[in-house]
């Protein structure tokens, strides 16, 4: 590919001249503890009462009993209170209990619906002896009922009353409350709307937000895909240097990125700066799909881009039409181009071109009325300084001018003439700067 401008100069000698990135079990809160061995007693078959496990953590629970009746029946009965949850719908609610007793006996588990101030069975049945037991209760329907006005669960576990003095021992106890949590989520850039041309060896932006919606969200990620086996985004961007059809260039160079732990309203943006090597026109589809660390939170995946991998352009600007030097005398030598004290002989590579090679050639400035001429090489110029021994004189033969420029570049040029004996009047002539693509050869 190749570009020229050209430049005008005119030459005036009569003595003078020139012009030139769902739902969710969560445990929020976890009461979690390890109770060794507290024993959890109370005789004739009286409650133990409503106790916050927040309040006895680590302490243990001890109700003794001084000494056994005679045909006394005794029966365990132990609440526990979560701590307080995180506002908001919630679709699921578990509460785990770990537990063991010394007697085998007949337990049961239960939760506290407060809508209808009542206790609901999960779980009962015959314990045996120094059996590690897990009971739960999961409750999926209606689970707001189980959620009181101060958003707390509560559950209770008690044995049949008897006979026998036993010792409850819980080894812990889990709550787990489920919010409908999804991830809302928008590519920002490129637009979805269009076909991004993007040159080949040349990055691009990735931009992609994601709220986290209606409850807890965990840690969430966010991956830059690109279509590699679908007609859709199914692979993550490559992470090497060089690797086709895009890559990452950035450092660490990392498809998956994170945007921490979100609750409710947190908004994150993730960027990545890719590098499109792939085969020239060629089209791909490139989008992000965001996930939570909470395996129930359903995975979302933005609206995808389209992206064609474009030739790069010859595109540069010479700022300038024309020198005029204006009025000379003969004989006279290293008469400066007027533009040249202002650095105004620029040449510009702009945005979205290749990298470029400047090249610059020149015509004999022509007075036509009396068929004379000045040779081209008595122009000079210079691609360093507004220095005389520092110029080059112009050729018919093509020049370099600068190598592999890459854009939004811009470069100065500096000019002068030497004036020789010749009939006065105007002389013209024609400046060329070329511009091909790095490596190709000049015209």
């Amino acid at each position: 590919m190749k570009k020229t401008f050209l430049i005008f100069i005119t030459i005036l000698i009569n003595f003078l001249t020139i012009f030139i990135v769902f739902a969710n079990l969560i445990s929020d809160p976890i009461v979690q503890y390890n109770q060794s061995g507290a024993p959890y007693i109370a005789k004739g078959g009286t409650p133990s009462g409503d106790y916050n496990d927040l309040n006895v953590l680590g302490e243990g629970l001890t109700y003794d009993i001084p000494e056994a009746l005679e045909n006394s029946k005794y029966k365990v009965e132990v609440w526990h209170n979560s701590s307080q949850i995180v506002d908001g719908n919630i679709n699921s609610i578990n509460a785990t209990i770990n537990f063991t007793t010394n007697i085998s006996d007949d337990y049961s588990l239960q939760i506290y619906d407060w809508l209808n101030s009542k206790w609901t069975n999960c779980y009962s049945g015959n314990v045996l002896a120094d059996t590690p037991t897990q009971w739960w209760c999961n409750m999926t329907t209606n689970p707001m009922n189980y959620n009181s006005s101060d958003r707390r669960v509560r559950i209770r576990i008690n044995s049949t009353p008897d006979f026998d003095i036993g010792l409850l021992k819980e080894d812990y106890i889990q709550f787990y409350i489920g919010y409908p949590s999804y991830l809302e989520v928008n590519l920002t850039n490129p637009d979805t709307s269009v076909f991004l041309n993007v040159r080949q060896n040349q990055t691009f932006d990735v931009n992609a937000t994601v709220i986290c919606k209606d409850g807890p969200c965990g840690e969430v990620f966010g991956t830059v895909l690109y279509n590699l086996s679908s007609s859709n985004p199914d692979t993550p961007v490559n992470e090497t240097q060089g690797d086709k059809p895009f890559y990452i260039q950035e450092t660490p160079a990392n498809a998956k990125k994170s945007c921490g732990i979100m609750y409710s309203g947190d908004f994150c943006q993730l960027n990545w700066t890719i590098n499109a090597t792939g085969d020239l026109n060629t089209n791909w589809k490139i989008g992000v799909l965001f996930n939570s660390s909470y395996t129930d939170i359903q995975e979302n995946h933005t609206d995808n881009a389209s992206i064609s991998i474009i030739p790069c352009t010859v595109d540069f600007t010479v700022q300038w039409s024309s020198i005029n030097f204006g009025l000379l005398n003969p004989s006279t030598e290293q008469n400066e181009a007027p533009g040249n004290s202002n650095n105004k002989y620029n040449i510009t590579v702009n945005p979205g071109s290749c990298n470029l090679d400047l090249y610059i050639n020149g015509t004999n400035l022509i007075n036509t009325t009396y068929n004379s001429f000045i040779p081209v090489n008595n122009i000079t110029w210079s691609n360093t300084s507004n220095t005389y021994s520092e110029s080059f004189n112009l050729s018919s033969t093509v020049a370099p001018i600068k190598l592999n420029i890459p854009e939004n570049t811009n470069v100065t040029t500096w000019y002068w003439i030497n004036v020789p004996a010749v009939y006065a009047g105007y002389y013209s002539g024609t400046i060329y700067i070329w511009g091909v693509e790095n490596g190709e050869n000049p015209p």
